[in-house]
């Protein structure tokens, strides 16, 4: 199937309704951030959606007050900006889910899935946007992403996934226009209605951690592009989110989740393979690194991880 034009079956004249979605967990401090950011620069979205993940530390309410009073400000325009306080944890993926429900159940054209720990830059929105009508058949939209701390590093310009490693990188190189990549990562993912109906949202077996993955492998196994506009800037905190990159819980979740992943897409021999290779050789040999590093936690949470993963443990870790 193709899909050329962002506008496709709209009204003439009519501009695409997008709904930006951000997902907090005890973070309401970069939401509201994040949301300032929307506002200063008039991003062009119909309505923003905020899902409170459950956080226990009052989010909910500091993010309720601030819309309260910067409602002359919205960061939507005039249209609403709505928060959906979920009761537990749910994980990002099923937090995004409902997101995107609720924005397609109003009869939004297009959801951007935004990290709440980042800050927009002017014009990042329509020029995501435009990128629907530069090439065929696209599935989702990516852009360029920078380290909010060290602004000159690019943490991610497109994707590349290993299958024999079983690794998954991102690309650093600074580029301009269009590119396509193997997967687009959730911090920044500009998805339109029609493949939202096509292949669903994310899969809840993930929790935390290659959600975003599996998603775009899916979209790609239905015949879509997945292309990164690296004219279309954001800076993000790298895992504010998660306790940052080596934490028990962040590794714990990215382990047994590329196993489960690479047990999904390998089949047969390429699959014992892949075994072979990861439990006789790369696991341990990245166990004994992190060891002589003093990453404990890092380690603690990796064997937790693949302990599970061969349990057949998926979702929230038991």
């Amino acid at each position: 199937m193709t899909h050329c034009l962002p506008r496709s079956g709209l009204p003439r004249g009519r501009l695409p309704r997008v709904a930006i979605i951000l997902v907090n967990y005890n973070g309401h401090a970069d939401t509201i951030e994040c949301l300032k950011s929307l506002t200063t620069t008039q991003c062009g979205a119909e309505r923003v959606i905020v899902v409170d993940n459950g956080s226990t530390d009052g989010s909910a309410d500091r993010i309720a007050q601030w819309f309260r009073a910067n409602e002359a400000n919205n960061p939507a325009g005039s249209d609403p900006v709505e928060l959906i306080a979920l009761e537990t944890n749910t994980g990002f993926g099923v937090a995004n889910n409902v997101g995107m429900a609720r924005a397609f159940g109003v009869d939004c054209d297009y959801v951007l899935l935004l990290n709440n720990d980042t800050v927009v830059t002017e014009g990042f929105l329509p020029t995501m946007l435009q990128t629907f009508d530069s090439l065929d058949n696209i599935g989702i939209v990516g852009g360029l992403i920078r380290d909010y701390y060290r602004q000159q590093e690019v943490w991610f310009s497109g994707g590349y996934i290993d299958y024999i490693r079983g690794a998954f990188y991102h690309l650093h190189n600074t580029c301009q226009g269009m590119r396509q990549s193997d997967f687009i990562t959730g911090c920044l993912m500009l998805i339109p209605r029609w493949v939202y109906t096509d292949v669903g949202g994310f899969d809840d077996g993930y929790f935390l951690n290659v959600e975003d993955i599996d998603l775009c492998c899916r979209v790609r196994d239905a015949g879509y592009r997945l292309v990164v506009n690296c004219d279309a800037v954001i800076y993000h905190k790298i895992s504010a989110s998660i306790g940052g990159l080596y934490s028990q819980r962040h590794q714990y979740y990215f382990h047994r989740n590329r196993m489960l992943f690479f047990s999904k897409r390998l089949k047969g021999i390429r699959r014992r393979l892949f075994y072979g290779l990861q439990f006789l050789a790369a696991i341990p040999a990245w166990i004994g690194i992190q060891l002589l590093r003093g990453n404990l936690n890092a380690v603690k949470g990796a064997i937790n991880g693949y302990y599970d993963f061969l349990r057949g443990n998926t979702g929230k870790k038991p």
